[in-house]
């Protein structure tokens, strides 16, 4: 009794200290996004009174936020959806082995999601290919890193369906496509959001991309937006903080309306 009650506090300590290492710098950002720079110059560590959403408006503005959001939702949706795609598309018949060497091309997959992604060698792709500094080729880019997780996740979830299913359908004449929307799609759809999210945030938060991809300001993404305005607004602290909270928000939002959809796809997955 002793014992379990101990491990318990120590769970609880533990849980305790993760909270407040990743929630006190979010707090913190959002605290002084609603200071003015005087506020935040007499007393950085004092919530604001009272609070201020003027530097949100200045943000936007100089920041030039609103076509960048536009760009990054476009990227984002585009390369999450592909991703997602094929993903389902590629883990069907590795699941049901119904390819040659679905182990080893399985075992890619996880190799795969460990390694970085390859900027250098992608940048030299995109410059032959006629990629570089566009929007489809941007999109086209950034759809191989949410690959290997969406192959595991969906993969063993499509393992997890029996295959009496396939044979049903199958006999029935229903073709391949239409099994793996009208069937497999729906039953996968927790696994799928969790595809679909992690490739979008891969897309919404990536600096280096834009960097190395696009040349154009009028095809830059937000994450490319706040690293220029970072540049020329290095003191101003309160005008970062409410740039970072408008980028972060559309994310933030999306990952709140789909909490039941990764609730669902983590208790599936045990």
């Amino acid at each position: 009794m002793q014992f379990s009650n101990a491990l318990r506090m120590r769970r609880l300590a533990t849980g305790i200290l993760i909270a407040l290492v990743f929630l006190v710098p979010i707090v913190y950002v959002i605290m002084i996004s609603f200071e003015s720079p005087a506020q935040f110059g007499a007393h950085p560590l004092q919530p604001p009174v009272p609070p201020s959403l003027g530097n949100f408006g200045s943000a936007w503005q100089q920041g030039d936020l609103g076509p960048e959001i536009v760009n990054t939702a476009i990227y984002a949706v585009a390369a999450a959806g592909i991703s997602t795609g094929l993903s389902l598309l590629i883990a069907f018949p590795v699941a049901r082995r119904l390819v040659r060497w679905s182990s080893s091309l399985y075992l890619w997959f996880v190799v795969g999601l460990a390694l970085p992604v390859s900027y250098i060698p992608l940048f030299i792709e995109a410059r032959d290919l006629g990629l570089y500094n566009n929007r489809i080729g941007y999109i086209l880019l950034h759809v191989e890193p949410g690959l290997p997780l969406g192959v595991l996740l969906l993969t063993a979830f499509v393992s997890s369906i029996p295959q009496e299913l396939d044979e049903a359908a199958w006999l029935d004449g229903v073709s391949y496509p239409r099994y793996i929307l009208s069937f497999v799609a729906p039953l996968a759809w927790p696994s799928i959001v969790i595809t679909f999210l992690y490739s979008l945030l891969f897309v919404w938060n990536d600096i280096i991309g834009p960097v190395v991809f696009l040349a154009s300001p009028s095809l830059f993404p937000v994450a490319r937006g706040v690293y220029s305005f970072y540049s020329s607004n290095e003191s101003a602290y309160t005008l970062l903080a409410a740039a970072v909270m408008i980028v972060s928000a559309p994310v933030a939002l999306l990952f709140v309306v789909s909490q039941k959809q990764l609730l669902r796809a983590t208790m599936g997955l045990r």
